[in-house]
C-alpha cells in the first residue's frame, strides 16, 4: 500500500551491530490507539479491512463499518441493497475508494452480480454497476475463483467448452475483457485467485499424492511452483513489491501439537521468472500475512502479536514491533504509521485493533 520507497529510518530500527550486542533485547511495542469491544456473538467473518488517513473500515458479509482511525469512534455504515451479501472485497484502496463485490445469494437464477465503490471518508457510493455472473466463474460463500483490486477483476475457472482452466482479466470499472490466458495443462480441480496484478493462483488437485501449486500468470507468460514437502498449503495472501512476490507456506501439523514450535516459511520469488530469491523463517506462529507497504514487506504473524518489516531485495529484517493483544489468524492493513489487525475467530473476540507504528 502507498509504496513511496521510504528510507529504512521510517521504521526506527536499531542498527544490526547494536542488535547483536543486545542479546536479551525485546522488540519495541507499538502504541495501541484503540480496540473494538468484545463481540458476544458471531457477526460474520471479516472479509477485509482498509486503513486511510481519515478512516479505518471493516467489511463483513452484510455491511461495511467505518471508524475514526485515531479513536475508533463510529463514522458510517453501508449495507448492500436488498438481500445482497458481500462476497469479495478489494484488498487495497484507490484514491480513497473501496470496492466490494456483492450479489443476492438467495436467487440462484440471477444473471448478474454487482460491484460498488465506496468513498471511505463518507461512505457514499461513488459508482456501482452490474457484472455478468457467467463471466466470473463460481460466486457464492467464500468466493475464491474471483479477485478484485487495482482496477481489475481476475478470475480462474474451467468454463464449459474450455480445454483447460483459463485465467481472465476484466476491467473493474467497465467489465471489458483485458486479456485471457489458459493454464498450460488440465492439472487442477480447485482454484483460488490470491492477487490481481499479476494474477496469482493457488491451485489444488484431488490426486492423493498431488501437491498444491502456485501459478503466476501474465499476459506474456506464466510460471508455477509446487508446494514443497513439509508444508500443507500456501497462505491465502501474497504481496508484491517491484518484481518480488512474497507468500507464506503453512507447515504440516506438528507432532506435539505445540503450534509455536513450528517455524513458518515466507518465500520470495521473481514475478517475471519465478526464480526463488530468498526465504525468511519465523517461529512466532504458524501463519503469516505479508503486506506491501512503503516499498517494504510488512509481515504479521497469525496470532496478531508481532510484525516484522523485510527488505524486498534480501529478506533482511529492517524493523520489528510487538503488538499487545491476540488475534486468531490475524489479517493486517496499513497506511502511513497506522496498522490495523483483524481477528478471524468465530467466537467472542476483540475483532479489530489499531496501532501506531512509531
Amino acid at each position: 500500500m502507498h509504496q513511496d520507497r521510504a528510507p529504512e529510518s521510517v521504521w526506527a530500527a536499531p542498527e544490526p551491530g547494536k542488535r547483536r550486542l543486545r542479546l536479551f533485547r525485546r522488540d519495541p511495542e507499538a502504541q495501541t490507539l484503540w480496540q473494538s469491544e468484545f463481540e458476544q456473538q458471531d457477526l460474520g467473518e471479516p472479509l477485509g479491512v482498509w486503513v486511510t488517513d481519515e478512516t479505518v473500515a471493516l467489511a463483513r458479509f452484510d455491511r461495511v463499518a467505518a471508524y475514526a482511525p485515531a479513536t475508533g469512534e463510529p463514522r458510517w455504515t453501508w449495507q448492500p441493497p436488498g438481500q445482497d451479501v458481500i462476497v469479495r472485497v478489494a484488498p487495497d484502496t484507490e484514491e480513497g475508494l473501496a470496492v466490494v463485490l456483492h450479489h443476492d445469494d438467495g436467487d440462484r437464477d440471477a444473471r448478474h452480480v454487482r460491484l460498488t465503490a465506496l468513498d471511505l471518508r463518507s461512505g457514499d457510493v461513488v459508482w456501482s454497476r452490474d457484472q455478468e455472473k457467467d463471466r466470473l466463474g463460481f460466486i457464492g460463500d467464500h468466493t475464491c475463483e474471483v479477485a478484485i483490486g487495482r482496477g481489475r477483476i481476475a478470475t480462474a475457472h474451467a468454463w464449459p467448452g474450455d480445454a483447460q482452466a483459463t485465467v481472465r482479466c476484466l476491467d473493474l470499472r467497465t467489465g471489458a475483457l483485458q486479456w485471457e490466458q489458459p493454464l498450460p495443462d488440465r492439472w487442477g480441480d480447485s482454484f483460488s485467485v490470491l492477487a490481481t496484478h499479476p494474477p496469482v493462483l493457488s491451485v489444488g488437485n484431488r490426486g492423493k499424492r498431488s501437491r498444491p501449486r502456485l501459478y503466476v500468470v501474465r499476459e506474456d507468460g506464466q510460471w508455477h511452483i509446487e508446494l514443497p514437502d513439509g508444508y500443507k498449503d500456501f497462505e491465502p495472501t501474497v504481496a508484491v513489491v517491484g518484481d518480488t512476490l512474497a507468500i507464506g507456506l503453512e507447515p504440516d501439523d506438528p507432532a506435539d501439537s505445540d503450534e509455536k514450535s513450528t517455524g513458518t516459511l515466507l518465500c520470495a520469488y521473481s514475478v517475471t521468472t519465478g526464480e526463488r530469491l530468498w526465504e525468511w523463517r519465523t517461529d512466532h506462529g504458524r501463519t503469516v500475512h505479508p503486506l506491501a507497504h512503503r516499498g517494504y514487506f510488512m509481515v504479521g504473524n497469525g496470532y496478531g502479536s508481532r510484525v516484522s518489516v523485510l527488505d524486498p531485495a534480501t529478506g533482511r529484517v529492517v524493523a520489528e514491533r510487538r503488538l499487545p493483544g491476540f488475534s486468531y489468524r490475524a489479517r493486517y492493513a496499513a497506511s502511513g504509521d497506522r496498522l490495523a489487525v483483524v481477528c478471524h475467530a468465530v467466537n467472542e473476540t476483540r475483532r479489530l485493533r489499531v496501532f501506531r507504528w512509531k
